[in-house]
């Protein structure tokens, strides 16, 4: 059996609500309905003889009033009651074949409620004047108001009325001392906290409501020696409620303590709403919860209502004037969030409200008014009953959003040291939070619209949760709920153990290995959660993912013909990472490219080289990989020296230079001793010796430019050249094989080379830098890549 969320309101019903347009607003009122009908039998033995009417029993009385229609009744009425025989079992047949309720879809239901919403409309203009009538009856019963009994009923509540206010007031006196102590305490409080601040001042506010009431339940109780009279009790009740309506508006605005409120109120709003709105509850209350009951007890029905049509209709006129008055502040406000530049469909939303929202304010007003009007008894206890359900249901879904809409403003803050252990938990945590609060006030205020919706008749979510659909579909959606929250838990959880090991700060410094598999298994646990997770949320939200599957192998084949080059970064990366070929922060040769890894991937790597270029080279191009940082490397030092040069002495120099290298700051970064080998080349103008020397890996390059800094400077002073190359001139020769004379004009005036003579600030400025520092790591650590020049130094490709 099909349960439909939303069911088509009578047309009757329409009519009572459709033909209120014209009048005015509803008054708000708690347990007045069930006071007039208790109050009923006690205005009936007063010997009031004013009853209300009951419409099927005038029909019925005008239909026996002529032999005529009362003959056609009794033939309708034989007619319903035959049945021809074997009928009986036909019709049960029947009754079993017809299905239990006719399916609609969707634009059938629509199609049927707006044409029961157009012929309501249409039937309702007839009620407008009917409604005028009335309304004029019923101001009759002013004339019947017996003044005396009135104020003879009232007077033994002026002694009650009088100690429960005095008492009120001074534990109100009290309570603001508690109240202020409170809000100190909430100022800088979370959400959460606040909003416990918010529930205890809530709390203190009650006792004294309800200590204020019991003074006044014992003073009656003195007064009458017994129990409260009618009267005071009519009263005691009326304060209770009310009160207690005032306490809960006070908590939600928060009128005198700004730091306790949650909603979104600036001071003066919330002073000025409060204020009328409970001056409202208050008139309206006592009016139709002790007044009213009063006066028909003391003289009629009729009167009574009278009274409750000019509170009701007094209120209505004020409330339409304060939604005129304020059209202004509240479409501003609405539409700030659009003016300020947001472009979101929330914001667009907001401001088409702010166009139009006192529009529908008043037709909301005059409807439920006229739904009252029509019906005072039964329409009453419907407006009163569905008001406090949706008043309810929107001040705490409202306190609850604000809550939310706090918190995710507010954020996640983490404690100092977990902070400096996890750097990214908050950030990550700042991201995911916020997304799952914003999904939760989604699902209050759908909850909110839905008890408004069922309180006004308009749907029926109680019996759709009830069906298996509806239960099916909720017990999804909260299991998909459960399990990406649940996911989003592991995420953080191994995403701050990952970080936790590859912070250096703490614990086992991970090596190079470590980063790059840890790395590398962070994406590829990411994707795979990401994967299992919509499996499992599209299995719980009722969507067979078999055919997925299945699907799915054939897309991935299709995929595998289709992106073979896909496929092929990512097999020959896992064979390199197999081969542990090359880890982040490793100084490696790629297709050319030389430069420190600092992505890497599976099936890409990212390089950065000396001049800062970053590189992306996917793995499907890599032909070979030559890593300079792996185990160890070696600098190898090739010194080109003149033909007339002594090869012993030579040797002895760079043996010497290799000794004063091991005192400079790159000394601890030589493992090996200087390995000489002798004449490598007999060159075009050099004799080349070599030499190599072992080093830790990575540092070969800084070694070798703190090593030729030695020798260029031995050689100077042991008079040993380095060749360089030279260019002679020929000027020619004349016929007896003689060179002529160069002549070189020497003319007065002409600039003289300049000199560089370095001044004071220059020498300091120089002192500033380090100048034993040699390129083999950054201030922060980072190795420096080498440059082609570093790489074909030697000439053999490792200098």
């Amino acid at each position: 059996m099909t349960t439909s969320l939303f069911r088509l309101p009578s047309v009757r019903a329409l009519r009572l609500f459709l033909a209120a347009l014209g009048l005015s607003l509803l008054a708000l009122a708690g347990s007045a309905a069930a006071q007039t009908a208790n109050l009923s039998g006690v205005a009936g033995s007063a010997g009031s003889d004013t009853e209300a009417p009951d419409p099927s029993l005038d029909d019925l009385i005008k239909i026996l009033e002529t032999d005529e229609t009362r003959k056609k009744l009794v033939e309708s009425l034989k007619a319903a009651a035959y049945r021809a025989p074997g009928t009986e079992a036909a019709g049960e047949a029947a009754a079993e074949e017809k299905p239990a309720e006719i399916v609609r879809s969707l634009p059938g239901r629509v199609a049927e409620y707006t044409q029961v919403v157009i012929e309501a409309i249409v039937e309702s203009a007839a009620l407008i004047p009917q409604g005028f009538m009335q309304a004029l009856d019923m101001l009759e019963g002013a004339r019947s108001i017996d003044v005396p009994n009135i104020l003879t009923a009232i007077l033994p509540v002026a002694m009650v009325a009088l100690v429960v206010f005095v008492i009120l007031f001074l534990g109100r006196q009290v309570d603001r001392t508690i109240f202020r102590r409170i809000a100190e305490s909430a100022e800088d409080a979370g959400p959460l906290k606040k909003l416990g601040y918010l529930v205890l001042s809530t709390l203190v506010e009650l006792v004294v409501v309800a200590l204020s009431w019991a003074c006044g339940y014992l003073v009656a109780t003195i007064y009458s020696g017994v129990r409260p009279i009618f009267s005071q009790a009519l009263f005691l009740n009326a304060f209770l409620v009310i009160e207690t309506i005032k306490v809960a508006l006070s908590a939600f605005v928060a009128p005198n303590f700004p730091r306790l409120r949650l909603t979104p109120f600036s001071n003066r709003q919330a002073s000025y709403w409060f204020f009328w709105i409970s001056r409202q509850i208050s008139i309206i209350g006592y009016t139709f919860l002790f007044v009213a009951p009063i006066v028909q007890s003391s003289s009629s029905y009729a009167a009574a209502e009278a009274i409750r049509l000019i509170v009701a209709f007094g209120m209505t006129c004020l409330t339409v004037g304060l939604i005129l008055k304020n059209r202004g502040v509240v479409r501003e406000r609405l539409k700030r969030a659009k003016k300020h530049g947001d472009k979101s469909f929330r914001a667009h939303v907001h401001a088409f409200l702010g166009q139009i929202w006192w529009v529908l304010a008043i037709l909301a007003v005059l409807s439920l008014f006229g739904v009252w009007l029509r019906s005072p008894d039964d329409g009453m206890r419907f407006v009163a009953v569905a008001s406090g359900k949706t008043i309810a249901a929107m001040a705490l879904g409202g306190l609850l959003v604000s809550v939310l809409s706090r918190m995710i403003t507010h954020g996640v803050t983490i404690p100092q040291e977990i902070k400096y252990r996890l750097p990214l938990l908050e950030r990550r945590l700042n991201g995911m939070v916020p997304k799952i609060l914003t999904v939760i006030s989604v699902v209050v205020v759908i909850c909110v619209l839905a008890i408004t919706f069922d309180s006004w008749g308009i749907s029926d979510f109680g019996a759709w949760f009830d069906s298996s659909v509806g239960q099916d579909i909720v017990g999804g959606f909260l299991g998909a709920l459960l399990i990406v929250v649940i996911a989003a838990a592991i995420y953080l959880a191994v995403s701050s153990w990952i970080e936790y090991r590859l912070n250096p700060n703490y614990g086992r410094v991970a090596t190079a290995r470590e980063r790059t598999l840890l790395s590398l298994f962070r994406n590829a646990f990411t994707i795979t959660l990401i994967l299992v997770i919509s499996m499992l949320v599209l299995s719980q939200i009722g969507i067979d993912i078999a055919p997925l599957l299945a699907g799915a192998g054939v897309v991935g084949l299709a995929i595998g013909f289709g992106a073979q080059k896909l496929v092929q970064d990512i097999i020959t990366g896992a064979f390199i990472q197999i081969q542990n070929a090359m880890n982040e922060g490793d100084v490696v040769e790629v297709n050319g490219v030389s430069g420190v890894v600092e992505q890497l991937t599976v099936r890409s790597v990212g390089l950065r080289t000396l001049d800062g270029t970053w590189y992306l080279i996917p793995f499907s191009s890599v032909d070979q990989v030559a890593n300079y940082s792996k185990d160890f490397a070696y600098y190898v030092a090739d010194i080109g020296v003149a033909y007339r040069e002594n090869v012993d002495d030579v040797k002895t120099m760079m043996l010497d230079a290799f000794e004063e290298l091991k005192k400079t700051n790159v000394g601890g970064d030589l493992i090996s001793e200087f390995d000489m080998w002798g004449v490598n080349e007999l060159g075009d103008s050099a004799v080349v010796v070599r030499g190599r020397v072992m080093t830790k890996p990575g540092t070969q390059w800084a070694v070798g430019r703190a090593y030729r800094e030695i020798v260029k400077r031995m050689a100077d002073e042991r008079g040993i050249e380095i060749p360089f190359p030279h260019m002679t001139v020929w000027f020619g020769e004349d016929r007896a094989g003689k060179a002529p004379p160069i002549r070189v004009a020497n003319e007065a005036g002409e600039a003289a080379s300049p000199m560089i003579e370095g001044d004071g600030e220059e020498t300091r400025r120089h002192q500033d830098h380090d100048l034993t520092r040699h390129g083999s790591v950054e201030a922060s650590g980072r190795p420096i890549p080498p440059g082609q020049g570093d790489i074909d130094t030697a000439g053999e490709g490792r200098g």
